[in-house]
């Protein structure tokens, strides 16, 4: 069968291919980045999910409108403007999880050969949407606190130069996966003002912004800058992540093309579940329920870094966010961690993500970094996790 030049760019996912792994009870995974079901409000879910099929039976089991009911666009405007970032229903629309949004912003803003500015390390998914469009990669150099600006100044410009297109940045400024680093506020503006200089739109993905712990990160790119960044948003970490419903906000040109790619992508969104979630803010006091959700998500971070300063060599260093659901670690020189991934899981039980797939260029300095989530596993078999893994790793010396 002959595929198409984007089929052919496209990659399986490096953490999806763990999946097996990731689910079998015998093992204990620091692996898949999903939100633990002890966050979830069943309840009162179930609840709004049976008033709104029951109430709004017309709108809930029939096609929707492709931007999303207005509805909920309302609340999510609301949220925003309070987050600082001016909004308008008409400046919102929903997709089927942040995800959709990726993909299709990378449909309506990157050509094939074109190159997209990313961080490095950056989010697989993101990668998979620009890969899938046949896409190449500027990778710029990320820390716990920016990007290296000199560096991506002087690589857009030798590109255009060279005739290449640049004409995207993508970001996670909040608790980033994989590292779970936060850009600060300086960074932010040395961020937004090397876009306007060097005239690139940037892609804010911010689907754990409201997972802090103690303290709010700094206010959104798109509060400083609407009409250059489109903002992405998602229920998925804070409520449940079957409830398929992203957002992305940004100006209304580019929303118009949004509408058009995604009627060619699935019409719309779940009815259901925009719904549900209207029924379920009506209900529910859902600032508290977030309020615990980083309780939760805090105390598992703290047991998870505890147990590795007990039990792992300093050599082994592994960053500690300020939110989110993943810590960063990396390995001694020369050390491979996809090679010790496999060791882990056949003599340990033990899985966790290599690093290497979140370096666009996959350089093979890469293969030192590893990825961790505090997100899944009970405290307990976090610190048996931990344990196992300093039979490979060492022992703090």
């Amino acid at each position: 069968m002959r595929f198409s030049a984007d089929a052919l760019a496209m990659r399986p996912s490096p953490i999806r291919r763990f999946a097996s792994q990731i689910n079998d009870p015998g093992i204990i995974s620091f692996a898949g980045g999903v939100p633990n079901p002890e966050t979830f409000p069943a309840e009162a879910l179930a609840l709004a999910a049976s008033r709104a099929a029951r109430e709004r039976s017309a709108e809930t089991l029939q096609y929707g409108p492709t931007a999303g009911f207005p509805a909920l666009r309302e609340r999510i405007a609301s949220r925003l403007s309070a987050s600082g970032i001016a909004t308008d229903v008409s400046d919102v629309h929903l997709t089927t999880g942040s995800q959709q949004a990726l993909d299709l912003i990378a449909r309506v803003l990157v050509d094939p050969g074109d190159v997209v500015v990313v961080e490095s390390p950056a989010y697989v998914g993101a990668l998979a949407c620009f890969r899938a469009r046949s896409a190449d990669f500027l990778a710029v150099s990320r820390d716990a606190e920016s990007i290296d600006i000199e560096s991506l100044g002087s690589a857009v410009r030798r590109l255009r130069a060279s005739g290449r297109q640049v004409r995207v940045l993508y970001t996670i400024p909040n608790f980033q996966n994989p590292s779970g680093w936060t850009l600060s506020r300086a960074g932010r503006d040395a961020l937004l003002a090397a876009a306007a200089e060097l005239d690139l739109f940037v892609i804010e993905d911010d689907p754990y912004g409201e997972v802090w712990f103690d303290a709010p990160p700094p206010p959104p790119l798109a509060a400083r800058d609407a009409e250059r960044v489109a903002y992405l948003g998602s229920f998925s970490k804070t409520l449940a992540a079957g409830l398929r419903t992203g957002f992305v906000r940004g100006p209304r040109e580019l929303l118009a093309k949004i509408e058009l790619a995604k009627q060619a992508a699935d019409l719309c969104s779940s009815s259901l579940d925009q719904w549900t979630l209207v029924y379920y803010w009506e209900a529910n006091d859902y600032d508290a329920h977030v309020a615990g959700v980083r309780s939760f998500y805090a105390a598992r971070k703290r047991v998870l870094l505890a147990s590795i300063r007990e039990e792992w060599p300093a050599a082994i260093p592994v960053s500690d966010p300020a939110g989110g659901l993943f810590c960063w670690g990396r390995l001694p020189e020369g050390a491979d961690a996809g090679e010790i991934l496999e060791r882990a899981l056949e003599e340990k039980k033990v899985a966790f993500i290599p690093g290497l797939p979140f370096f666009p260029d996959e350089s093979p300095s890469a293969r030192r970094f590893f990825r961790l989530t505090f997100a899944k596993e009970s405290p307990e078999r976090m610190r048996e996790g931990v344990r196992r893994l300093a039979s490979i790793f060492g022992s703090p010396s």
